[in-house]
Parts: C-alpha cells; sequence; structure tokens
C-alpha cells in the first residue's frame, strides 16, 4: 500500500498575551496533523501586537525563510487568522504557501463531512471565509496547485470573480435553509411524542463517538484525532428501567473556534440548543489545568448558543488512563467509554435526569381504546400493568405533556 504525502509544514504563533501561547501551539500541531501535515518546526515569537504587514516580525520572517530553505517546507501555518495582505506579504518572503487556523479547521471539516448538510456549510463556510481573502488565497493555490487549506470548493471556484462566488453562497444558504426547516419538523414530531433528547458534548477527542458506540451500538467514526466526528448522530438508548431517550454525539468544540465559524455550524451545533439533557463529556487523562481550560472552552460556547437552563451531566471518561484523579469532583461520573468500567452509573443518572420531571400515574383504557394504550405504552415507562374483562390498566412513569394528552384516562396519581 502506498505512503500517503504528508505536506511538510512549519507552525508560526505570535504570543501577545491574549491566551495561552504554548498550550494553542500544541493544539495547532495536533490539527496539522489530523490534516495530514508533518510537523517540520515551530516559531513563536513574543510581541505586543500583531505586526501589522505579517504577523511576526522582519527578523524572525527572515528566521522562517531560512527555515522553509533548510527543511524543505510546503506549507507555513499560522496560529491566528490572517488578512489577505498578510497571507501574500508572508508568500512573497518565503515563496512558501500559507494558512491560518481557522483555514486548517475548515479543512479538516471538508475532509470530514459525510452527510449533504454538512458538505454545504463547510463549502459555505470555506467561501465566505474566503471571499474576503482572495487575493492572498489566489496566490496559495497558483503557487503549489492545493493541498492542505485548499480542499473542498476547488481552485476553480476560489480562483473565479467574486460575484459568481457570491451566487455559490446565496445558492447553499437557500439549500441549509430548507434544509432545516425539514430539521424543525422533525424536532417539532420528537416534542409532540413527548421523546426527550439528550446530546453528548466536550472538547474535541473527548471520546464522544466512541461513547455514543458503546451506549447505542452506532457505527460513528471513533479515532484519537480532532474532529474525527463533524455530522451529528443520533440513535435510541433504552435505559434500564425501561425509560427511552434519544442521543445525540455532536462536533466537538476547541478553543478560539471564530463565532463566526460557530454561526456556519449551526445547524450541526443547534443539536445541543435543542437537547433536554447536556451530557459533557470531559478527558480524565489530561493534566487538570487543561482539562479546566477545556471545560471552560464547552461552557463558553454552550452559553453562545444559547444552551442555558438545562440538566447538564458532567461525565470525566478515560478513567483508565486519568491523571490528577484527586481534582475530579466528587459529584462527577467517571467512566471508560473504552472498557466500558463505570456506564452502568451513567446510565442510572441519565434516566434520572430524564425522569425528574415525572411522576408515577395510573390509568385505565376500556378494549374500545386499545389503540391510545398502545400508544402510552411507547410513550411513558410502565411500571406495572393488568389485564381485566373492561380493559388494561397501566401504572406508568411520565411528563406532565403526556398526562395532559391521555387525561380521561386517568384513574390515580402517585406524586412525585
Amino acid at each position: 500500500m502506498e505512503e500517503k504525502h504528508l505536506t511538510r509544514a512549519i507552525l508560526i504563533g505570535a504570543d501577545t498575551g491574549e491566551y495561552d501561547a504554548e498550550s494553542s501551539m500544541d493544539e495547532l500541531s495536533e490539527l496539522a496533523k489530523t490534516a495530514g501535515a508533518e510537523e517540520l518546526a515551530r516559531v513563536l515569537q513574543k510581541r505586543e501586537a500583531y505586526e501589522p504587514a505579517t504577523v511576526i516580525g522582519e527578523g524572525k520572517l527572515a528566521e522562517v525563510k531560512e527555515l522553509c530553505g533548510s527543511l524543505g517546507a510546503e506549507l507555513l501555518i499560522f496560529d491566528c487568522e490572517l488578512t489577505a495582505s498578510q497571507i501574500r506579504n508572508v508568500e512573497d518572503e518565503t515563496d512558501v504557501r500559507v494558512i491560518d487556523r481557522t483555514m486548517l479547521i475548515l479543512d479538516i471539516f471538508a475532509g470530514r463531512a459525510v452527510s449533504r448538510e454538512g458538505k454545504l456549510q463547510v463549502e459555505l463556510a470555506q467561501l465566505k471565509y474566503r471571499l474576503p481573502r482572495l487575493m492572498g488565497i489566489g496566490a496559495s493555490l497558483s503557487r503549489l496547485g492545493g493541498g492542505i487549506g485548499t480542499r473542498g470548493p476547488g481552485e476553480t471556484q476560489l480562483e473565479t470573480d467574486r460575484r459568481h462566488i457570491r451566487r455559490r453562497i446565496d445558492k447553499l444558504s437557500a439549500e441549509l435553509k430548507e434544509l432545516e426547516e425539514r430539521r424543525g419538523y422533525a424536532r417539532d414530531r420528537r416534542k409532540k411524542d413527548s421523546v426527550q433528547v439528550g446530546a453528548i458534548v466536550g472538547y474535541t477527542n473527548a471520546g464522544k463517538s466512541t461513547l455514543l458506540n458503546l451506549l447505542t451500538g452506532a457505527d460513528v467514526l471513533a479515532e484519537d484525532k480532532l474532529f474525527a466526528t463533524l455530522d451529528p448522530t443520533t440513535r435510541r438508548l433504552s435505559l434500564p428501567r425501561g425509560c427511552e431517550i434519544l442521543l445525540t454525539d455532536t462536533v466537538g468544540f476547541i478553543d478560539r473556534l471564530p463565532m463566526h465559524l460557530v454561526k456556519a455550524f449551526k445547524s450541526t451545533l443547534e443539536e445541543a440548543t435543542f437537547a433536554d439533557i447536556i451530557v459533557h463529556l470531559v478527558d480524565a487523562s489530561e493534566p487538570a489545568d487543561e482539562r479546566t481550560r477545556k471545560q471552560g472552552v464547552t461552557l463558553r460556547l454552550l452559553e453562545e448558543l444559547g444552551v442555558s437552563g438545562k440538566p447538564v451531566i458532567e461525565v470525566y471518561n478515560k478513567m483508565d488512563a486519568a491523571v490528577d484523579a484527586d481534582f475530579i469532583p466528587p459529584a462527577a461520573v467517571c467512566i471508560s467509554a473504552a472498557t466500558g468500567a463505570g456506564i452502568d452509573r451513567l446510565l442510572d443518572v441519565l434516566e434520572q435526569t430524564a425522569e425528574s420531571g415525572s411522576r408515577t400515574v395510573k390509568f385505565f383504557f376500556p378494549h374500545k381504546n386499545a389503540r391510545a394504550a398502545g400508544e402510552l405504552f411507547d410513550r411513558a415507562r410502565v411500571v406495572e400493568r393488568a389485564y381485566t374483562d373492561e380493559g388494561i390498566c397501566l401504572t406508568v412513569c411520565c411528563d406532565e405533556k403526556t398526562i395532559g394528552r391521555y387525561r380521561q384516562f386517568q384513574v390515580d396519581d402517585f406524586g412525585q
């Protein structure tokens, strides 16, 4: 089998003190690896502010140029957003193709999108991001004829005039709106049927897909790479005492994900917005300070998406490789999605949370209303059932909406 060529890349950052630059460069390295790049070197310069023309200073840029020649670099990846003129200036100086952090993430998204909607979202986000940067990106495409940062829409589209790209953006936006409306109908149906939805959220590579696969038997790609999953996957999950919920695996979050990128993937991320229960997955194999940082990123992005007031189950995954276990909160659910440890407790907590707004009620359905009894059987957790000559008695645990739907058949209420 022929080995895949890895793009030889140098990572570049400017530390202005706004965030932990070393940690961000580590993450950029993981992103580059996921995209198919080989890291040749890192260049990080401490500065009070970005150099307007080239991000890093003149001397440091000369150092990068020398590294490009000696190491045979094919790509420069900057750990920040670049303007068209910055891309062009650095490329003119080094004669090496340049991309930024957002272009790298979009490139990974382009390679990971499977569904039609996912592919449309990626193309739309890429075109919107690249439109004001066409001057710089045009040089990139002609320099080496593609590669990391150019997957997705393709070279021909990107080199055409702005009017053509704007038309394409309008077309993609209309198609996505239609798909969004269809998904809205499906959500309304779930609400009507009183089906609760849980969303697994967390930092990228926390193990969300592995957990969904373990709990539901889903066949979602689970790799030790950032953004292994882009398209959300929903599966039905039967809980120990008979309650059923839908569980969704969502795209992973990442630090310094630009808000315009979050908005571009709104329909992918909104599964968390409309969920009834949030399962916040944390990677226990990382040091406590890194976990805390990533938890903060996830919670901040959830807040920006408008997710608030929902029950949140904090789950620490990868406990088989845990570090700094003393810093894990006592109330957290500790599991290993890889080995299955702790899963019983997670299922129990999920069921308790799903039933927290429910109460136990007794209904009696005459034989002529057997269909209604069958519907309730599917909508609620049946505690007890009894058949008589006149009909069927069902004692169930269900929410207020379901109780209201079958109020005419209610015969007893056991309270909370």
